[in-house]
């Protein structure tokens, strides 16, 4: 019966569906703004099914549709259209500006988000199509200098080596600078230094930051203050790197191929000699093949992004290989429940030389004299030392292998039309495995064994696997009264860490193998930490008026790193905002016209450091000796320790002149580290080791200004250039009494801790020539400052009729001091006396003067110089082939003849305090230049 009944309807459903098919029609028109003129890349969706297309370039569309049917045109910044189609075939569309739509939403801590208007604090944000053109695949060279107020240092031009990140100041001599880093909720691994077990290849530390996914971000909100981190976790004092990933968009599916192909040349502007470049320097080439795509209806989103890179590095040794894999989606699974999810892989693979400390490094040996000067030998004395250095190269044995899995699950469900629920659940895990094979052969290169040794070659392998785990959930709840607005956030988090490393040494070995089980001699050493967090956080943002908005909130937290004597921290926050512009009668007034936008602010918040896991227990180290178990002491103990806590206040004004075409914002902050964690060096005297302790207290304070201009603004051109300039102040107020200590660097050129001097400066004795023309030996004087006090950035923007875009981006910084350490060595070996006065040079120690090696910092880097040409839809099927073309550090002035960003020697330890105030024996970040070709379907 089911049989005959399917045979009598098909014909029925046959003629349904050619009388349907029947009805579609082409549909095209022309979308504009507001003010008539044309808008590229409007949404336009047929409404109930997946159907859609773009605006070209001059706002034309073509569509197949049905009569009947509605067309959804959306645009952002634009209220959305929607027509339904008659008779007609063409339907064009004039869009309004929509005003709400134009605030900027800020993510603030988990919670759905807050118009920026709205919020006391500053937030640098990086959208999709700034990151898209940049060429970086780090996240850390993405937010050089295109984040205002931010410092990223890269310290080597190894691959994947870590960078200084700091803004506002160095607030803590315990901990790193480096930010916490959230991508779509969840926290992942932003380990920036050696990890505890590392290797020991002389620094350039291999950074995890190297291998967070860039591809696929929709924006990077970059988030710093007390009062702005306050909601992302107790230890956010140094800030939040927040990334949003790509989720699809309803409308047309597009997909797009992209190859990148570049030639990778050393910088060798700071080179003391040019030898070195030719013994180490060989010019690379690098390719990466991207594919992605996306699309989408009113009910689900996706997209997916893959890309594949390698470079055979600007050395004779270097290579880096990384994949990646990243998907992101949403899901309206009812009217009232979405679902938001994502999730990267990434494999990076690489291999470093040595560097800095270390006498393998053959950079470090040639610019620090080890062989003398290398311009004064003879061709036959260089072909030599050139051919040991092209063999020791080639028996460099460096390698490290990361994979990386991140996740992010959201549920978003509208409990009503004024009350939000989300949930998110997620994780990061990434495994790193580090190899440095000194094979027979190797050892015999460099001379540290005999010709013919064939059972000393040494091997080392760490194993690190790090795994966090984060949940979330908070209510987010929305009210208006005619004269009031509450957005209300309400919430809970945890975040765990597992960080696992084993590290297994083998020595006495042949050459050929690279299993521990055959080496003779074997060691093995591990290191497990396990961290947890818990938190609840409130926020209120009262708006009165439309005009005016009240901030407070905070968020309670407990870390089991903290010991059971620390009570769970209560970190508040609270804000004012005051956007006079909005008021009616200010619109109506003629100044307007002149400044279009007046906006207040300021906010106090607290956020805090903890110190390194297990500091405050008494511990014991047990050995093994002679054959049997022997007990040691490790770490005093403290019960007292608490979390060190950086409380700030800032205020700030936001100005938009003539139609907000030229806008400026300035910030004046002032942050306070109370119970700063100061590791003071114990007297032989009292025979006990030094111990962690909350005796100090630091202040930071300073200026940040961002102008932003709208040159042109027309409806072929656009040209926009942004400029910041910040300060800071580091002050180290307290130090509970104990002596000046050594927090990097050496005893008799250090970077110290101070009383009254900035935090890690530098510290040596110096030369001061008298009248007489005698010198004065000053010990223990002050040198300099290590972080620079002033810097800023510069970007410059320029399109044609969205067809051509040329882009700059630099920075600076000036005001600090750093050490020339390889002209401190060269001195040493009597190969380089520039600069210092006959009559110190061979009677007294050049630790005497010290300061003839230190110089300023100052430097001004172009980081990028860019430019496309979007040919449009020209090449069937394509609707666009873009054609671009990069240049990465193409221009450097610096106030010495060394970088004084290629700080060299690392950090040593792990999540430790870096005060970058040392160049010494590594490769400064090379040249790139690329090109790019985009195709899109």
């Amino acid at each position: 019966m089911k049989t005959k009944l399917m045979w009598i309807a098909a014909p029925f459903l046959v003629l349904c569906m050619s009388f349907s098919f029947g009805q579609e029609k082409t549909v095209t028109g022309n979308v504009t703004d507001q003010n008539d003129l044309p808008l590229p890349g409007v949404s336009i969706v047929v409404v109930g099914t997946t159907n859609g297309t773009q605006t070209d370039f001059d706002g034309n569309y073509v569509i197949a549709a049905s009569e009947g049917q509605v067309l959804r045109f959306s645009y952002l910044g634009q209220k959305t259209v929607q027509r339904t189609i008659g008779a007609s075939s063409t339907i064009d569309v004039q869009m309004e500006d929509d005003a709400q739509a134009l605030a900027e939403v800020i993510v603030t801590g988990q919670g759905s988000g807050i118009a920026k208007r709205k919020l006391s604090t500053t937030v640098d944000v990086l959208d999709s199509e700034e990151i898209d053109r940049l060429p970086s695949n780090q996240i850390d060279q993405m937010l050089q200098a295109t984040a205002p107020s931010a410092q990223i240092r890269m310290s080597s031009g190894q691959p994947g080596t870590a960078s200084i990140i700091r803004t506002r100041g160095p607030i803590s001599a315990a901990s790193s600078s480096t930010p916490v880093i959230i991508v779509d909720g969840v926290r992942v691994d932003n380990l920036n230094s050696n990890p505890s077990l590392g290797l020991d290849t002389g620094g350039a530390n291999v950074s995890a930051l190297a291998d967070i996914p860039v591809e696929s971000i929709e924006r990077i909100e970059y988030i710093k203050g007390g009062a702005a981190t306050t909601l992302y976790g107790a230890d956010a004092a140094n800030g939040v790197i927040q990334i949003i990933t790509k989720k699809g968009k309803a409308g047309r599916s597009t997909a797009f191929f992209e190859s990148r192909l570049g030639v990778i040349k050393a910088t060798s502007d700071f080179l003391k000699y040019d030898r070195t470049g030719e013994a180490l320097f060989e010019p690379g080439f690098s390719q990466e093949y991207r594919v992605g795509f996306s699309g989408g209806s009113e009910k689900f989103s996706y997209n997916f992004g893959g890309s594949l890179y390698k470079d055979d590095g600007f050395n004779k040794l270097n290579e880096q290989v990384r994949r990646t894999f990243t998907f992101g989606y949403t899901a309206n699974v009812t009217d009232n429940f979405k679902y938001q999810g994502s999730f990267s892989y990434v494999s990076f693979d690489s291999n470093l030389d040595y560097n800095a400390n270390t006498s393998f490094s053959r950079f470090g040996n040639f610019e620090g004299g080890s062989y003398g000067d290398l311009d004064a030998m003879t061709d036959a004395e260089w072909a030599a030392v050139l051919a040991n250095s092209n063999e020791v190269g080639s028996l460099v044995d460096i390698t490290s292998n990361t994979s990386r899995f991140t996740g992010s699950n959201k549920f978003i469900y509208d409990i009503s039309s004024s009350i939000q629920a989300n949930a998110t659940v997620g994780i990061d895990y990434r495994t790193t495995t580090q190899e440095n094979l000194q094979s027979n052969a190797f050892q015999v290169a460099i001379g540290v064994v005999a010709p013919g040794t064939t059972d000393q070659a040494e091997l080392a392998r760490v194993i690190r696997n790090n795994f966090v785990v984060t949940g979330d959930l908070n209510l987010t709840h929305r009210a208006e009264t005619d004269n009031f607005s509450f957005v209300t956030i309400l919430g809970g988090q945890f975040f765990r860490t597992t960080d696992r490393q084993n590290r297994l040494d083998g020595s006495g070995g042949v050459d050929g193998t690279r299993k521990i089980d055959f080496f003779p001699t074997q060691s093995a050493s591990d290191y497990v930490l396990e961290n947890a967090n818990y938190g609840l956080y409130f926020l209120e943002n009262l708006g009165i008026y439309d005009v005016a908005f009240l901030e407070f909130g905070g968020r309670l937290d407990k870390n089991t790193s903290a010991g059971a004597n620390t009570k769970p921290l209560l970190l508040p926050k609270v804000g004012l905002t005051y956007n006079v512009s909005d008021h009616d009668f200010y619109r109506d007034s003629g100044i307007s016209d002149i400044v279009s936008t007046v906006k207040l602010r300021g906010n106090y918040g607290e956020a805090t450091n903890f110190a390194r896991p297990f500091s405050q227990d008494k511990t014991f180290e047990l050995s093994p000796y002679l054959g049997v178990p022997a007990f040691s002491f490790a770490n005093p103990g403290n019960d007292d320790l608490i979390s060190e806590t950086v409380k700030t206040t800032e205020f700030g004004v936001e100005l938009g002149f003539f139609g907000n075409r030229l806008n400026f914002s300035g910030t004046r902050y002032k942050s306070i580290t109370e119970d700063a964690l100061f590791t003071p060096v114990k007297p032989p005297s009292e025979g006990s080791q030094n111990q962690i302790a909350n005796i100090g207290e630091v202040e930071n304070k300073g200026w940040e200004f961002e102008m932003r201009a709208f040159v042109l603004q027309t409806p072929e051109h656009q040209l926009d250039l942004t400029v910041s300039y910040n300060t800071n102040e580091n002050n180290v107020v307290d130090t509970g009494g104990a002596a000046p200590f050594v927090v990097g660097g050496f005893n008799v050129l250090g970077s110290v801790v101070a009383e009254g001097e900035s935090l890690g400066f530098l510290r040596g004795t110096a030369a001061i020539r008298q009248d007489d023309g005698s010198y004065s030996f000053e010990t223990n004087s002050a040198l300099g400052k290590t972080f620079a006090p002033k810097f800023g950035t510069i970007n410059l923007n320029y399109s044609w009729k969205d067809k051509i875009n040329f882009f700059v981006s630099g920075d600076y910084q000036y005001g600090g001091k750093i050490t020339d350490l390889s002209f401190l060595l060269r001195h040493l070996g009597g190969v380089d006396n520039t600069g210092i006065p006959e009559d110190l040079v061979g009677t007294t120690s050049p630790f005497n003067y010290v300061n003839y090696f230190v110089f300023d910092n100052d430097f001004f880097k172009i980081r990028n110089i860019g430019a496309s040409y979007n040919f449009g839809d020209v090449l069937k099927p394509f609707s666009s082939v873009k054609l671009g073309v990069t240049v990465t550090n193409p221009f450097n002035w610096t106030a010495g003849d060394f970088d004084p960003e290629a700080t060299g020697s690392g950090i040593g330890a792990q999540n430790g305090f870096a005060s970058g105030g040392f160049a010494y024996g590594t490769e400064s970040a090379p040249r790139i230049f690329m090109s790019s070709l985009r195709f899109q379907f």
